[in-house]
């Protein structure tokens, strides 16, 4: 998979992390990481954005229920190819 995506959920915010191949240097890859609050709007900003990029697989760390929203907001088999795993609890 050339293109992925890390989510580390806290209470009222995730950092994420985006891996994809870099455009002009073939074998190299770009990272990019960002803070995102755990609001409906900006975790469906952040699906937008993860589907501009083309990315094929998120996965998520969070400690106890924080990445339900997370999940069900950016859940969408169509989206990300046949869609993502069920979590690991």
């Amino acid at each position: 998979m050339a293109r992925v995506a890390a989510i580390d959920i806290a209470k009222a915010s995730g950092m994420v992390c985006l891996r994809v191949p870099h455009d002009t240097i073939e074998g190299r890859r770009v990272q990019q990481g960002w803070n995102v609050a755990s609001t409906t709007n900006v975790i469906l900003e952040l699906g937008d954005r993860l589907v501009c990029q083309g990315v094929e697989r998120v996965v998520m760390e969070a400690t106890g229920n924080y990445w339900r929203p997370f999940f069900y907001l950016l859940w969408k088999p169509a989206a990300f190819g046949a869609g993502w795993s069920t979590p690991v609890t």
